[in-house]
């Protein structure tokens, strides 16, 4: 059985420390197999490892074939470097990655994360507002423009926001009621 199969049931049974052990003995053995990186990445994230996982990403995609500088690599890189706080350095990954496939909603929930993070939220607005646009019941970009909308003080905004959560998910729009002081 090839290693990438095996290594994709494993990472659904969430055993990662073992599933990373096994990625990193496939990558000295097979040092030029770019996407053993991406795996060992991943595995790293999920252990809350992200100063490993960035540098498997950044390996990835400073070191692999132009097809391995994925949409999916650069939000995954994008991701640990907002954990890490690097949100300016997040910011870049992703806008990289947002170019390349504009309507990711991945991408660009990642995206408005870090402009937040960094104290952005107005810049936060646009892409939360595309997702929203492509998929109106994308409940985690709707709650997320309740906060920022919050954030920038518009309660005219914050009021539409509650009404669209609520009629996805009272339990959300109760918690952003909360969250508001409503």
């Amino acid at each position: 059985m090839d290693r990438e199969v095996v290594g994709a049931v494993r990472l659904s049974d969430k055993e990662y420390e073992k599933v990373l052990a096994f990625f990193e003995r496939a990558v000295r053995e097979e040092p030029g197999r770019w996407s053993y990186w991406c795996d060992i990445g991943f595995c790293h994230g999920k252990l809350g490892r992200w100063q490993e996982a960035a540098a498997a990403f950044e390996r990835l995609a400073g070191d692999a074939p132009e097809e391995a500088t994925s949409i999916h690599v650069l939000s995954l890189l994008g991701h640990a470097y907002i954990k890490l706080g690097r949100y300016l350095d997040a910011e870049a990954v992703l806008n990289q990655a947002h170019r390349l496939e504009p309507y990711n909603l991945s991408v660009l929930y990642k995206l408005a994360v870090a402009y937040f993070q960094r104290g952005q939220a107005q810049l936060a607005v646009r892409p939360l507002q595309q997702i929203v646009g492509h998929k109106p019941q994308h409940l985690k970009a709707q709650y997320s423009l309740g906060l920022v909308l919050h954030q920038l003080g518009d309660q005219a905004g914050l009021e539409r926001q509650i009404a669209i959560v609520e009629r996805l998910d009272q339990t959300q729009a109760e918690r952003l009621r909360q969250v508001a002081g409503k």
